[in-house]
């Protein structure tokens, strides 16, 4: 038998304009049933390769890799269309190379097929490793698991024996939107820079990895705080001050929240963040429905009647996907915000007389009204690497043919 293992060089995880490198091994692994005794093995080295070990000779007729993206639907409440120019390029139809055949959905962007080899004969412990390169574009879809529309990226070896049927090997991957890096960095000038602080020859996919690296820390550094005063019919109710709007996979949002010249008070407040999944109007199933899917991800809540300031903390999850958006849907980010506030003539304290004499005492009751506000929020990409920490995707994976 066969031991097919794909590994891949940096992980699962990848910018769309980046090249993912695999290295696919194939190894003739003796079983233990096919092994010969320690005599027989002194034997064979004195008269030399026996009939047995040449049976053991392992055969494959051809092998192949392809990266496939595919598009899955809740037809109850998304209606595919094709998006024009495809971006699919697969294979031949003639092929028997299918690896998305067998999965329901549609593919939306598939690679060339990549042939390792035709007819590979391995002696028993022998391998061979074959190496694969390929790239994303950088308009195919990101890797994204939503409420209505699901796209999800695979890796495939596909090999096959004389006369038997194709068995498939697949790695997930997870494809990070990329940034354009052409309109605020000169490449020369850039390029040079990079160099210059590197000791190692560096391929290009290294060098443009490290420009939208370099842009991405300009996009979402704290450059100068955003101040917001909320308000509602019958005055202020806080000021709100986010120390930037821009972030990144795995970062905090921070806010500090100020009552100090408040007019209205506010007996607590939520704040959430939230994803919203609008699908487009030609891919809707009915006209009437909204298509849109808003999913919470963290929440943060306190009370804060008589407080002055208080902050918020939202970690922003490594697993979500940033704003994006293709002919089926876009993707936004935004903070909800819940405030339930009161009028200051509903805070005045109940005296109250018992045996121990007259106490003062809070209402127990309030009449309070709830108002809500929504805030933009622009969330980009993370380091690949930095992602993949917080996945469970294997970088490697192994096939028994």
């Amino acid at each position: 038998m066969i031991e097919i293992t794909a590994k891949l060089f940096r992980g699962p995880v990848y910018f769309s304009c980046e090249r993912i490198k695999c290295i696919v091994t194939f190894k003739n692994v003796i079983s233990t049933s096919s092994t010969t005794s320690d005599e027989e093995s002194d034997e064979s080295v004195i008269k030399g390769p026996s009939s047995t070990s040449v049976n053991c000779i392992e055969m494959l007729a051809w092998a192949g890799v392809q990266i496939y993206c595919h598009c899955s639907l809740d037809e109850s409440k998304v209606h595919f269309i094709e998006a024009g120019p495809s971006l699919e390029c697969s294979s031949s139809p003639d092929t028997s190379f299918n690896p998305a055949k067998s999965e329901k959905g549609h593919v939306v962007f598939s690679t060339l097929t990549r042939i390792l080899f035709c007819g590979l004969s391995l002696a028993p412990g022998e391998s061979r490793a074959f190496g694969y390169e390929e790239s994303i574009p950088k308009n195919a879809p990101p890797s994204y698991y939503g409420s209505a529309v699901k796209y999800l990226y695979k890796l495939t070896i596909g090999t096959q024996r004389v006369r038997e049927g194709i068995q498939l090997l697949r790695i997930p991957l997870r494809i990070l939107p990329a940034l354009d890096i052409s309109q605020q960095f000169n490449r020369n000038n850039s390029m040079e820079d990079l160099k210059g602080h590197s000791a190692l020859p560096r391929t290009p996919s290294e060098e443009m990895l490290d420009l939208v690296i370099q842009k991405l820390d300009s996009l979402t550094a704290r450059k100068h705080p955003s101040s917001y005063v909320i308000t509602n019919p019958f005055g202020q109710v806080a000021k709100f001050c986010l120390l930037k709007s821009s972030f990144k996979l795995g970062e905090d949002v921070i806010g500090i929240f100020n009552f100090t010249e408040s007019t209205v008070p506010c007996v607590q407040f939520s704040v959430i963040l939230q994803s919203e999944e609008v699908i487009t109007e030609e891919c809707k199933v009915s006209p009437r429905s909204s298509g849109t899917f808003i999913t919470s991800h963290s929440k943060y809540h306190d009370f804060c009647l008589h407080t002055e300031s208080t902050q918020i903390i939202l970690p922003i999850p490594l697993t979500v996907t940033p704003a994006f958006k293709t002919n089926v849907l876009s993707l936004s980010w935004k903070l909800h915000f819940e405030f339930v506030t009161t009028k200051p003539e509903n805070l005045t304290p109940v005296r109250v007389t018992d045996s121990q004499g007259v106490m003062t005492q809070s209402p127990a009751n309030l009449d309070v009204q709830t108002m809500v506000w929504d805030l933009p929020l622009d969330i980009h990409p993370n380091h690949p690497v930095t992602v993949a920490r917080g996945l469970q995707l294997p970088a490697c994976s192994t096939l028994i043919v």
